[in-house]
């Protein structure tokens, strides 16, 4: 996971969830103005072989108005082996927090479809 830049002063935290359970911290006092490169692998978070991690989130805390990633934050995925080719699956990305009082949410959702290994072309002779 890549985290990404912002163009406000600040601190953050990173927490994730493994298989819907509680919120666990997976770096915390991170600076808004520093890009760092963490380790989310099943054998880094120590997950049990079942485990898999369901969300992530960044906890901002009070952001001013205008704040906005300078550099993109990156989060590479591997799917669960073992997806049929044809399958499919939703990714979801919310953005949310308190505005003039009130819980103002974006919600962005896609569709990734799952493809089969390509055959390889036969041989021709020569």
């Amino acid at each position: 996971m890549v985290t990404g830049t912002y163009n406000f002063p600040g601190v953050y935290k990173i927490t994730y969830r493994v298989n819907g359970g509680e919120y666990r911290t997976l770096a915390d006092n991170l600076s808004t103005a520093k890009n760092y490169t963490l380790a989310a692998s099943p054998a880094a978070l120590g997950l049990a072989a079942n485990g898999r991690v369901t969300e992530i989130m960044f906890v901002f805390g009070q952001a001013p108005a205008g704040f906005a990633q300078v550099e993109k934050p990156q989060i590479k995925c591997t799917a669960v082996a073992g997806l049929k080719a044809g399958s499919s699956f939703v990714n979801i990305a919310d953005v949310g927090g308190v505005y003039n009082g009130k819980w103002v949410q974006a919600i962005s959702r896609w569709v990734t479809t799952v493809y089969g290994k390509p055959t390889p072309l036969p041989k021709t002779g020569y």
